[in-house]
């Protein structure tokens, strides 16, 4: 008798966990998405205390309107937008784009056009108000690529950098912000081409780590090759060390692929990158062998205590690779994809393009 009630107990304990397996999340699952409505080139970020924001640009004629949505729930729904601007020639496309970051007090949202002029606001945390927009590049009309990277360090300091054309050719330029984008440096020459300039239709990327030292990505132009280089500085950009060339492959083609990758740093300063070369993304760390990630286009990291998190494009679809570095999975159709974050650091937020409208989707990590 107490043998049958022992396989009795078996039998029904059994069912209860497989259940429980079942139901536990696995990397990679997409839920339900939200869709912002008509738009472009979306960029999002979270802040400490779990706010999601997001900013994109949507076609008005020959004028560009940049937008801004914002949410507290966690990405479950979202504020009505919120025009910040009309913007002539703003850079839409390809990486062209309005960047959005957040620092310890505000919010900040630089946005480039082709009149060649790179432009940053602010919002305060604290009382939701917007500053005006004021221009960063102090040379006039020569960020005409409207190509730029934002980034976040400690405190309310923030980076960007973009392509200048003050040399001649385009090189890449960064400048400072200490009071999260109200006042900018004198701009700094990052990197002069050594072959009439750098690739000139790639998007640069900026990227720091918890101890304060800066990471810049951009994509070269030397012997035919249009590379991946890596540059760094542990002074908020006052000093950069030498430039070094990520992978070990080259990518040889006469022009611009128009893809630049992107980069982030771990706790420990360890930094990843992802990038294209001819229709393949590699993953990359520096000094080390590129892996292939697939065919695709457009990578994007987000970095997790876990390790990194990855999507692309590929084929009219969002592939997302999760922490654990096992297969991809589809996420659903869309282009140009970004990653961010959510406070439970369970689950992303992955915004992109389908069909000219702006959808967001959680995706566990």
């Amino acid at each position: 008798m107490n043998i049958f009630l022992a396989k009795l107990g078996l039998l029904i304990a059994l069912p209860v966990f497989l259940i429980f397996q079942t139901d536990l999340p696995e990397p990679g699952r997409a839920d339900a998405e939200y869709n912002l409505g008509m738009g472009s080139q979306p960029e999002i970020a979270i802040d400490q205390n779990g706010t999601v924001r997001i900013v994109y640009g949507v076609k008005n004629g020959d004028q560009r309107d940049l937008y801004f949505v914002s949410s507290n729930d966690g990405g479950k729904s979202f504020s009505k937008p919120t025009q910040l601007g009309s913007f002539s020639k703003m850079g839409l496309g390809m990486g062209r784009g309005p960047q959005i970051t957040t620092t310890n007090d505000y919010t900040v949202v630089t946005v480039g056009d082709h009149h060649g002029d790179l432009f940053a606001m602010r919002l305060s945390n604290s009382d939701n108000q917007w500053s005006a927009p004021v221009k960063i590049n102090d040379a006039d009309t020569t960020a005409k690529e409207a190509l730029s990277g934002l980034g976040a360090g400690k405190g309310n300091d923030v980076y960007t950098v973009w392509l200048d054309t003050r040399l001649g050719n385009n090189n890449l330029y960064g400048s400072l912000s200490e009071d999260g984008g109200l006042t900018w440096e004198k701009n700094q020459l990052i990197y002069q081409g050594e072959q009439k300039g750098i690739c000139d239709c790639c998007k640069p990327s900026v990227s720091f780590d918890q101890n304060g030292s800066m990471y810049v990505m951009f994509r070269n132009k030397l012997d035919g090759a249009r590379n991946m280089y890596l540059i760094s500085s542990k002074d908020n950009g006052k000093h950069f060390g030498k430039a070094q060339k990520l992978g070990t492959g080259d990518f040889m083609i006469d022009g611009c692929p128009m893809d630049g990758g992107d980069l982030a740093a771990d706790e420990n300063g360890r930094v990843t990158t992802v990038w294209r070369r001819q229709l393949e993304v590699y993953v990359a760390e520096p000094e080390k062998p590129e892996v292939k990630l697939g065919v695709g286009r457009t990578p994007v990291i987000l970095q997790t205590g876990k390790g990194p998190a990855i999507a692309w494009q590929q084929d009219g679809a969002i592939q997302f690779r999760a922490t654990d570095g096992q297969k991809a999975v589809s996420i659903g159709k869309g282009q140009y994809p970004k990653l961010a974050m959510m406070a439970d650091k369970k689950t992303s937020l992955c915004v992109f393009e389908r069909d000219g409208q702006i959808l967001v989707k959680p995706i566990v990590l």
